[in-house]
């Protein structure tokens, strides 16, 4: 997976401010798992966060 690719998805969660799996595949015509798996790993960074099944940013 591209970090051009995860930079696009992380700018589309600030932009958008919250934002669920689907949406993100649908705007940027990729696969829901590969979503998914982005997704995560910035939780897992601490970049966005996640509440239930959507993802945002974390508050500073």
């Amino acid at each position: 997976m591209s970090e051009e690719l995860r930079n696009k998805v992380l700018n589309l969660v600030k932009e958008e401010g919250d934002v669920a799996v689907a949406y993100v595949a649908k705007k940027l015509n990729i696969q829901h798992m590969e979503a998914i798996k982005i997704l995560e790993e910035l939780v897992v960074e601490g970049k966005i966060s996640k509440k239930g099944k959507r993802y945002r940013m974390v508050k500073a």
